[in-house]
Formats: C-alpha cells, sequence, structure tokens
C-alpha cells in the first residue's frame, strides 16, 4: 500500500491514509513514542477492544501488528468526515440539527455504546472528532482510553486523558469512570447538536428531560443504561415500528433548525 497524507495525529499516536494497489483507501494508525511502555500498553488496549467489538456503529479493525517496533492496525477509511466537521459545516451557515436528525445519531451512537458496555467496555473520551461518518452513519472511533469495566478503571488527571469539556465529573473529580461516564459525554453531544453549543438552552422539553437526566451531575441520578436512554429517545416520536431509526433518519439528516434560530444563534455569536 502507498501512504498518500496523514489524516490527524494525536497524544498516542498518527493516522494516515493508505491506498492499495487496487484503489481501494484505507486509514492506518500507528504508535507514537513505542519506547513508552505506557503508551504502548494504552495502544495493545485500543486494539484489543475495537478487535472484540463488532458492531456496525464501532470502526473495525480489519488487521494489525503490536508485536514489533511500529506498532499499527488498518482500519476502514470513512470520506464523510467527523462529526465536528459537520458541526463546524452547520455553525458556519448559521444552522444546527433538527430533533429527528440529532436523535437519530444519538440513538445510533447509543446502540454501539450499548454493545460495548454489556461487552464490559467503557469509552471514556466521547466527544465529535471521535465520531466519524459511514454515509449517514455515525460511527464510534477512538478507543484510546476505552477501559474494561471489571478492571481499573481511573483516568489520569495530571496525563491529562480525556476531554475534559466532554468527560464526566466523576472521571476529572476523583478519576474513576463506569457505563454512566458515556452516557454523560453522550448527552453533551445531544445538547450541542441541537443548540451548537455544550450549555445551549433546548425548547423541547422532552429531549430537555432526556438530556438533563443523562448529565445530571451525580452518576447516581442519570440513567442507569443505555437502554434506557434509548427507550426514551424512541419514545419522543411514539415509535412503535421495529425499525425506529427509518423514522428518525428519513430527511432528517442535516437542517437547519425552524424553531428557536433566532436563540441559539445569539448563543453561537457569544460562544
Amino acid at each position: 500500500m502507498n501512504r498518500i497524507r496523514t489524516l490527524g495525529q494525536g497524544g498516542l499516536g498518527i493516522v494516515s491514509l493508505y491506498q492499495a494497489t487496487n484503489g481501494q483507501n484505507y486509514a492506518v494508525k500507528q504508535m507514537l513514542y513505542q519506547w513508552d511502555d505506557n503508551h504502548y500498553e494504552r495502544f495493545k488496549r485500543e486494539v484489543e477492544i475495537m478487535a472484540n467489538l463488532v458492531h456496525k456503529n464501532i470502526v473495525k479493525v480489519i488487521n494489525f501488528d503490536v508485536l514489533n517496533n511500529n506498532p499499527w492496525y488498518l482500519m476502514p477509511f470513512y470520506e464523510d468526515g467527523s462529526l465536528r466537521d459537520r458541526l463546524l459545516d452547520l455553525r458556519s451557515k448559521g444552522q444546527v440539527y433538527s430533533v429527528k436528525g440529532a436523535s437519530g445519531i444519538i440513538y445510533y451512537l447509543a446502540d454501539a455504546l450499548r454493545h460495548a458496555h454489556k461487552k464490559g467496555v467503557i469509552h471514556r473520551d466521547l466527544k465529535p472528532e471521535n465520531i466519524l461518518f459511514n454515509g449517514t452513519e455515525p460511527m464510534l472511533a477512538d478507543w484510546g482510553i476505552g477501559k474494561f469495566i471489571h478492571k481499573e478503571s481511573k483516568v489520569l488527571t495530571n496525563g491529562g486523558l480525556g476531554t475534559k469539556s466532554y468527560c464526566s465529573p466523576e472521571q476529572w473529580n476523583n478519576g474513576v469512570s463506569d457505563s454512566r461516564s458515556d452516557i454523560y459525554s453522550l448527552g453533551l453531544i445531544y445538547r450541542e447538536l441541537l443548540t451548537g453549543s455544550l450549555t445551549g438552552q433546548i425548547q423541547d422539553q422532552r429531549i430537555n428531560a432526556i438530556i438533563n437526566r443523562m448529565t445530571f451531575m451525580s452518576p447516581a441520578d442519570r440513567y442507569r443504561s443505555m437502554d434506557e436512554v434509548m427507550k426514551d429517545i424512541s419514545a419522543l416520536n411514539e415509535i412503535s415500528t421495529t425499525d425506529p431509526m427509518k423514522d428518525f433518519w428519513e430527511g432528517a439528516i442535516i437542517i437547519g433548525a425552524a424553531i428557536g434560530l433566532v436563540y441559539v444563534l445569539a448563543k453561537l455569536l457569544g460562544d
């Protein structure tokens, strides 16, 4: 395969675009600082987590090699960009996601996280940059600080693991996290999709109630599982079909919000 360009770089690795001889594009993540045992263990754990999570909305590992001096893994290349890309594009146009569009994205992500949680894995770093798109479907990526729930799951605050603006309070207060921490972060993203801001006001009281319950400061006050989150999102439109996402996604991928747009624009200009 031929290396085309760098797609992104973080504290753990660098992701590059490669093209196979048949013209197919792939993304390859290589570890940085391979001399650092802590980075190496985190990189191996990321590969282990992703290889064990088989879900249509979780980025899959196609191939990998971590037993060499240049650890790497191969994954599909998603040409449709990240959720952050879409949010920035909408913001430049003074737009936000519709209720159906935002709810559809969150429902898909909640289903992927439900699968991970049932496998005993939490993500711990949910943010728009770590959500890619395969057409209209969001894909969870970057499990670099993901943890197996049954193992030690402490965030090293001095090491800067996680993104503080999206992490749950408990991750930064005492370093301990569980599946409810992912619920908190997903709730913040839900709010951002609808308002363009992590602190924006939502006019729809039903959705506001859901997001408030997802983002309570105390984990004990939040939803207990992603199943509960998905149930309440499905009830927004009184969906009774076996495929609720068809109703959510039909004509509701990205549109400007017609209600409360003036308020949202004021918030965006003030951010």
